[in-house]
């Protein structure tokens, strides 16, 4: 399956698990998601949300997180995320 086969199965309003931190994540799988313009989805991150999720908020696809932190590992704070939340543009359910 293709990258852009696999970013076909996620569709608008869908809950997306991801990997932590920067390891573990489909980045093809993601830029497709980007590039298909998907919308409203729940993301939960594996413990810590990281570049993945800050980049899927950034762009628009994300309404809804849980999660116990979002962060960008040794890179510092995930700044697409802080702003969206601090703007009340995601529903934020923290989790620990």
């Amino acid at each position: 399956m293709t990258a852009a086969d696999a970013a076909k199965l996620i569709e608008d309003g869908m809950h997306l698990g991801v990997g932590a931190g920067m390891a573990m994540n489909p980045m093809p799988v993601v830029r497709e998601i980007i590039r298909r313009g998907v919308r409203d989805l729940t993301l939960t991150p594996v413990l810590t949300g990281g570049y993945v999720a800050d980049l899927l908020i950034g762009s628009g696809c994300v309404r809804t997180v849980q999660f116990p932190q979002i962060v960008m590992d040794e890179l510092g704070m995930a700044l697409n995320f802080r702003r969206k939340a601090e703007h009340g543009e995601l529903k934020l359910m923290e989790m620990s």
